[in-house]
């Protein structure tokens, strides 16, 4: 006897098919959204590590401390910061590092290396 529509089997196999893609698509979401969080994260530390830079070579860095460390908060983030400063080839010239971590976490966020004058040796 056959009669219109669909048999029992027929919509569970069709609910089943949408089911794994509707899991499919919902992992994905979730992932992007991990993505993006931590994109923003990297992208604060940046920030950070651009604010430190500026502050050593606008600053004096002859005489001062080859390591410092200290914290700065970005949209309520706290980021740990390491500034290493080591004389290069060259008059008064130095080389400067900057590692950007988030506070807790041993993970290195941004990284900066560059070059500076101590512009303020006469």
């Amino acid at each position: 006897m056959t009669s219109p529509g669909f048999s029992l089997l027929e919509t569970m196999v069709a609910l089943a098919v949408f089911s794994l893609a509707a899991v499919g698509l919902l992992s994905l979401n979730t992932q992007s959204a991990r993505i993006s969080t931590e994109l923003e994260t990297r992208q604060l530390a940046q920030i950070v590590a651009a604010n430190i830079a500026t502050d050593a070579v606008t600053g004096k860095l002859r005489g001062t401390s080859p390591t410092l460390r200290g914290e700065q908060t970005q949209l309520r983030r706290t980021f740990t910061w390491t500034r290493t400063v080591e004389a290069a080839p060259g008059d008064n010239l130095y080389s400067i590092r900057i590692d950007v971590t988030e506070a807790g976490s041993p993970a290195v966020l941004a990284r900066l290396s560059l070059l500076a004058n101590d512009m303020t040796v006469p």
